[in-house]
């Protein structure tokens, strides 16, 4: 009875293991689902963005044609505040340290989410600035300006000549990659075309470039810093999802394991106690 009750337990602990993980599996994929059309609009707003970016660029004929090979350099990492991601916030990490490693220049680490500020710790890159990750999307929209001023300053503080994204792009369903963007100063060669090809004339420009290229600046800015922070919780969903429906695959196999071993054992139980019963009958007779 001690070995039934035992197996019993471990059925009962397995079930509920399964309901939490299938929990978490649902809603990973509701938050990938909500984030994956914020992530394909900001995508085309951003491209618009730099567009008009390099549209003015070019007009003054202003911003290097590469990224400065001297100063100092400010690293912004995004991680995650939660696990059970699989390796979404080592990857991000690892490619974050080893962008420091190849920098010509000094770098200062800002880390987004917990995770990240504590695995750049345990590798001797304490962040200088750490910030939670949002969980949701309305979770992005409300700390974004807060945000967007705290890196600036931190950014202004450490006399930084360049600003770096590193984040997990999101590519699909469970998969990202990581990179290394440069926000910071807007580099000519790194923005691309934009969609400037795409629209096949120029824009029609009726205030001054100078003034609009600090508005440009202004908005690219943040529109990056958004466009990361989504692609980021998206890429942190999609892992997440992958990680458990794979833990409760394994769940599964495991629950009718051990509910064939708590048959089996309930079976021997019942026989023992059956054939207790006739011995004694036949002892008595």
């Amino acid at each position: 009875m001690p070995e039934l009750r035992e197996l019993k337990r471990k059925v009962d602990s397995a079930k509920a293991l399964g309901e939490v993980v299938g929990a978490m599996r649902n809603l990973a994929a509701i938050y990938v689902r909500r984030a994956e059309t914020a992530v394909e609009a900001i995508r085309g707003y951003s491209e618009l963005v730099q567009t008009g970016l390099i549209v003015l660029l070019d007009r003054l004929a202003v911003g290097e044609r590469s990224a400065p090979t001297e100063g100092r350099c400010v690293a912004l990492v995004f991680a995650g505040d939660q696990g059970l991601c699989g390796t979404y916030n080592d990857r991000v990490v690892a490619a974050a340290l080893e962008f420091g490693e190849s920098s010509p220049v000094p770098v200062d680490f800002i880390s987004i989410g917990r995770r990240g500020y504590d695995l750049l710790s345990a590798r001797g890159k304490e962040p200088v600035l750490g910030a939670p990750a949002a969980t949701s999307v309305e979770g992005v929209k409300a700390q974004l300006p807060g945000l967007a001023a705290d890196i600036f300053d931190k950014y202004t503080e450490l006399g930084g000549t360049e600003l770096k994204f590193v984040y997990n792009a999101y590519e699909g369903m469970g998969r990202f990659k990581e990179t290394v963007r440069p926000v910071l100063p807007p580099v000519r060669d790194m923005l691309g075309e934009g969609r400037a090809a795409a629209l096949g004339y120029d824009p029609i420009i009726t205030a001054s470039p100078t003034e609009l290229l600090g508005a440009f600046f202004e908005e690219y800015f943040y529109i990056e810093l958004c466009r990361a922070l989504l692609e980021s919780h998206c890429s942190e969903n999609g892992a997440r999802l992958i990680s458990m429906t794979a833990a409760g695959s394994n769940i599964d196999d495991r629950l009718i394991e051990l509910t064939q071993t708590f048959q089996s054992a309930r079976q021997d139980s019942i026989t023992s106690e059956l054939l207790d019963v006739v011995g004694g009958a036949e002892a008595l007779r």
